[in-house]
């Protein structure tokens, strides 16, 4: 038997939260304002977008981008960009504001002479 409150601890109705479901998973469509199906808060996952200029190893300047992953300037990385055939050895040269190419993947060296041979 379930118990629908009125208050602030009853669960939300307008399928912006998950709720628990009386199998133990979460599903927005739990949301049915019973005390048991209390909302359990944001179900998007958000990341932090990161910025960074970027130097070739082998020469060329870009600004890019990534979401959830956060580089460390003059360190040297192997960067996979997302739809572009950029993807090569760069080192890090600054944080900025902004940043056009999206990288999704990196890997990280201790030179460039090592992530050349590596890739």
């Amino acid at each position: 038997m379930s118990r629908q409150y009125k208050g602030k601890s009853s669960s939300p109705r307008n399928k912006k939260r998950g709720c628990l479901c009386r199998d133990g998973s979460y599903s927005r469509d739990c949301c049915d304002g019973t005390y048991f199906a209390q909302g359990v808060g944001n179900v998007t996952k958000t990341e932090t977008t990161y910025y960074y200029t970027v130097t070739n190893c082998s020469g060329g300047t870009k600004h890019i981008h990534t979401h959830g992953i956060e580089l460390t300037v003059n360190d040297i990385y192997y960067l996979n960009f997302k739809h572009t055939n950029h993807s090569g050895c760069y080192t890090v040269a600054a944080t900025r504001n902004n940043g056009h190419f999206e990288v999704t993947s990196v890997t990280n060296y201790n030179n460039c002479n090592a992530c050349i041979s590596a890739n």
